[in-house]
């Protein structure tokens, strides 16, 4: 394999390219399984290997569930299941939020967006990451799961503690997590309190009054993965569905193109390329920089001897630059036939259960921005934008000049 530090081209990368790829060097070593001091840990940068350790779960698995922290956070979420639970779960998601469910919330989720996209037009400037971003996928995420959209006091509490929330959850998974009594780790709990105060409520009366949502599709499902399924189960499953990779995608892919006015316009002329162009950007981007896996028997792979108890960093974005699979891997190509299946959303039995709505959140999201500004670019009397995460990166802050 071809290490993934090399062009495998003579192609000139443009100045987005070379920012980009200037965040993965920290990660980027001579083979593409190598022990790293410093993170006491695997590193895994090859293609084929982290898909190998992402399908085999006999082997390979999420060290999550033993993080100080991790239950407070997650409670019974597939983030903490293995086994038989973590499949049972895995296909209730997959049943009720797969490819057909996102199609079916298509068009609401469009309407969502352009109102936002208006608004935010209307006012000439925006940070695009909170004012869009973030707040079109909680928005549609609350209508889908049941939440509602109307109350806007509610919302806006939803939107500030779920930042709390998300500082807590970075701190977490990056490294070796956060005690539980630091203070991001003590707001991120009271946030979380604040959240249920305001969501539960909801959720309880589904149980008795069903409507036509999420929720009450997850109080008929439910007990097929546990018995005493409960409340608190709904709560931490529709997580996915408020905060999920959908987030720090979107805010690169409107980086991208704030900084190219050319290919705005290529894509407000066909939309049809939209699609391409969020699957190219999960690519790209991989905002899930680092997934974290454990060995859980001793195992060779990628020529290296891997212990039972390993601690392993599965590095996405270096791993979906694989020459193999794609030509010129660090280079951005909005029209990119994309024939391999990258990692952003992981693979095997761990595959992202908001694959399908997260895809088509952002296809709409674009559209919608695309449709309601005639352009839209970086607002050079602001804070420039800076990549930032270890575990979710992205791109903060977006301050745009929408006309």
């Amino acid at each position: 394999m071809t290490p993934p530090n090399t062009m495998g081209s003579h192609k000139t990368l443009n100045s987005l390219e070379e920012e980009v790829r200037a965040t993965l060097e920290y990660w980027t070593g001579e083979d593409s399984v190598y022990w790293s001091v410093e993170r006491e840990a695997w590193v895994v940068t090859g293609y084929a290997e982290a898909a190998k350790m992402l399908e085999d779960s006999s082997v390979f698995w999420r060290d999550v569930s033993n993080r100080e922290g991790s239950s407070e956070f997650w409670g019974r979420h597939l983030m903490m299941l293995e086994g038989r639970d973590h499949r049972r779960m895995h296909a209730l998601h997959m049943q009720l939020t797969g490819e057909a469910f996102a199609e079916s919330i298509r068009e609401r989720v469009s309407e969502i967006c352009h109102d936002i996209c208006a608004e935010l037009v209307r006012q000439g400037e925006a940070e695009l990451g909170v004012n869009y971003a973030d707040l079109a996928v909680l928005l549609s995420g609350c209508d889908f799961m049941g939440y509602g959209t109307s109350d806007r006091s509610m919302i806006e509490s939803l939107e500030h503690q779920m930042g709390v929330r998300a500082k807590w959850k970075e701190a977490l998974l990056a490294g070796d997590g956060i005690p539980l009594d630091s203070k991001i780790a003590q707001e991120g709990q009271a946030a979380l309190d604040i959240i249920r105060s305001a969501l539960l409520p909801i959720i309880k009366d589904r149980r008795e009054q069903p409507h036509d949502d999420l929720i009450s599709a997850m109080w008929q499902k439910g007990p097929s993965v546990f018995p005493d399924w409960n409340e608190d189960d709904i709560f931490n499953a529709g997580w996915s569905c408020l905060d999920n990779e959908g987030k720090p995608l979107l805010r690169g892919l409107l980086y991208i193109l704030c900084r190219d006015l050319e290919l705005q316009e290529k894509l407000r002329r066909n939309p049809s390329l939209v699609a391409g162009f969020v699957e190219e950007g999960l690519r790209f981007l991989s905002p899930l920089r680092t997934m974290r896996r454990v060995a859980k028997k001793d195992v060779e792979i990628g020529g290296q001897k891997i212990l039972s108890g390993d601690s392993i960093y599965l590095i996405t974005p270096l791993a979906n630059r694989d020459e193999e699979r794609w030509g010129c891997p660090h280079s951005f190509e909005a029209e990119r036939m994309n024939k391999t299946t990258n990692l952003a959303f992981g693979y095997g039995p761990g595959y992202c259960v908001g694959r399908y709505v997260g895809r088509m959140e952002n296809e709409e999201a674009i559209k919608a921005i695309l449709a309601e500004a005639t352009e839209f670019s970086l607002n050079p009397a602001r804070a420039k934008p800076e990549w930032m995460g270890d575990f979710a990166h992205s791109v903060w802050p977006i301050h745009a000049i929408l006309k």
